[in-house]
């Protein structure tokens, strides 16, 4: 029997599998995004559904090899109960980690990221802290926001100017050629706000949010974000 090195995951989603398993993809801090199959006899399957849950985060032993692996014990650690709106940000969280992080690739700051939304958003819903989470996503996928310096020439940013995130290249200074590569215009306000978010105001937040959006849609090459159109603002 092949052991995978057991650790702490979050349940991202599950379905129904054959009669008696489940299919799971989980997030876990030690092996990154993972996908694997929950079996269980008639005995077991009230308390195994009851475990198995999404926002539960559970101690998680797996064996097999390949990208689908079989799940050997789990034991649960912490539920998070969330409601109303707090429930649709994490949801959409979910969602992003499975179309946007590639599997088996451990990200121990990001899964710290993430327990930490679900704990926000047990409070209460908290649309802060869930782009900031986006933000650190989109940082692991190579979009990593330049704060103080364009990537071009290595200027100081500057509130008044505007900024092209170009993708391969980073922050550069706004142009008519710069224009025409693939990227997203970004404000030099909110490059220099984002330097201490708790000082943002709502209509920099609102820029923020906007910013995302269109960040997320370059990596997500089309593909449809449902949870993205029941969230509220900003």
């Amino acid at each position: 029997m092949n052991l995978v090195p057991s650790g702490l995951a979050l349940i991202l989603r599950r379905k129904p599998y054959r009669d008696n398993a489940l299919l799971l993809d989980v997030f876990s801090r030690e092996q990154g995004r993972m996908t694997g199959v929950a079996q269980y006899s008639r005995r077991q399957a009230d308390r195994l559904k009851g475990m198995l849950e999404p926002f539960r985060v559970l101690e998680m032993h797996w064996r097999g090899r390949g990208e689908v692996l079989t799940l050997n014990h789990a034991e649960e650690k912490r539920r998070y109960v969330l409601r109303g709106e707090a429930l649709i940000q994490a949801t959409y969280a979910s969602e992003l980690l499975l179309r946007l992080v590639p599997l088996h690739q451990p990200q121990p700051e990001l899964f710290r990221r993430y327990h930490f939304l679900l704990h926000e958003l047990q409070q209460a819903d908290n649309a802060y802290t869930l782009m900031l989470f986006e933000l650190q996503l989109l940082s692991v996928l190579g979009c990593e926001l330049n704060l103080y310096q364009d990537d071009a020439i290595g200027g100081d940013i500057e509130g008044l100017m505007r900024y092209r995130f170009v993708t391969g290249q980073g922050v550069v200074p706004e142009s008519t050629d710069t224009q025409q590569l693939p990227g997203v215009s970004v404000p030099g306000e909110l490059l220099v706000a984002l330097r201490d978010p708790l000082a943002m105001t709502p209509p920099q937040w609102l820029m923020l949010r906007r910013l995302l959006d269109q960040l997320l849609r370059l990596y997500l090459e089309g593909k449809t974000l449902y949870s993205r159109q029941l969230l509220k603002g900003p």
